[in-house]
C-alpha cells in the first residue's frame, strides 16, 4: 500500500513539474497570468513530490534503511522550501534569486543519490535503478553547477522513475 501511494504521489508530482516546464517554455516568464500558473504548478509539483518521498521513506525504513532515506527526505524538504521561497520573491516583483534554484538542484541531487543508495541497500526496487540514481544525482549536480546544463528539474527524472516502479510493484 505505501509503495503504491508513494509511487502515485511521485508520478503526480512529476506530471505537475512537466506541466510547469511546458508553461515556462511557452513564455510564462513574459505573461503574468502564465507565470502564476507556472509558479503554482511548480510549487504544487514539488510539494507533492516531497510527500511521495516522505511515504517512500516509510517503505525504506520498514526494509531496514533509516539514515539514507531520512537524509534524502530532509534534503528534498530543504530544497523545496528554498525553491518556493525564491519563487515567491520573484513573483513579488523582486529579482529572481538564482542561488535558491542552485541550492534546490544540489539538494535534490543529494536526495536522488541518497535514495538510490537506500535502494541498493534494501533491494526494494531493482539495484540497477539505485546505482543509476546515485550516478544521476552526482552527474546532474556536477553538470548543473558547471553550467553545462541549465534545467533545474533534472533530478526529478529519477523521482519519476522511482514512482513508476513503485506503482508497478
Amino acid at each position: 500500500m505505501e509503495g503504491r501511494l508513494a509511487g502515485a504521489l511521485l508520478l503526480f508530482g512529476s506530471t505537475l513539474l512537466v506541466f510547469a516546464g511546458i508553461l515556462f517554455g511557452v513564455g510564462a516568464d513574459q505573461s503574468t497570468s502564465l507565470q502564476r500558473w507556472q509558479s503554482n504548478a511548480l510549487s504544487t509539483g514539488l510539494v507533492v513530490t516531497l510527500l511521495g518521498i516522505a511515504v517512500f521513506e516509510f517503505k525504506l525504513r520498514d526494509a531496514g534503511e533509516r539514515v539514507l532515506a531520512r537524509l534524502g527526505t530532509i534534503s528534498f524538504l530543504v530544497g523545496t522550501t528554498l525553491w518556493i521561497a525564491g519563487d515567491a520573491i520573484a513573483l513579488s516583483g523582486a529579482s529572481f534569486v538564482f542561488e535558491f534554484e542552485r541550492d534546490y538542484v544540489v539538494l535534490a541531487c543529494v536526495t536522488v543519490a541518497a535514495l538510490g543508495a537506500a535502494i541498493v541497500r534494501t533491494r526494494i526496487l531493482p539495484g540497477g535503478l539505485g546505482w543509476m540514481a546515485i550516478a544521476w544525482g552526482i552527474s546532474w549536480a556536477s553538470l548543473y553547477l558547471t553550467r553545462v546544463v541549465e534545467a533545474p528539474l533534472g533530478p526529478n527524472v529519477m523521482t519519476f522513475l522511482f514512482g513508476l516502479l513503485l506503482v508497478r510493484r
